[in-house]
């Protein structure tokens, strides 16, 4: 099963979990699950049309994914591992 990697800013609807396995082919299928088990971390993800949230980048084996297709294919071994990024100023 992919892997899914929190971050710790989103670790709020997931109870501190920091890594969950989940099914999926996707990004956003394993996005998804981890929702239905977790309601209220896709938000902190994925705007309302679907696109990544403009603070966050995503890795699939420690590969960004520069275009943000979030449907992008996986196999069962895959880590997909969000980054919140820190704004200051």
């Amino acid at each position: 099963m992919p892997r899914v990697i929190i971050p710790m800013p989103f670790q709020g609807p997931t109870r501190g979990q920091r890594e969950i396995k989940v099914e999926g082919e996707t990004i956003r299928e394993c996005l998804e699950a981890v929702d239905a088990e977790y309601t209220g971390f896709l938000p902190q993800v994925v705007r309302e049309d679907g696109a990544v949230q403009r603070f966050v980048k995503i890795f699939v084996n420690r590969e960004q994914i520069v275009d943000g297709n979030l449907d992008t294919a996986l196999d069962i071994d895959d880590e997909v591992e969000i980054l919140a990024a820190v704004g200051g100023g």
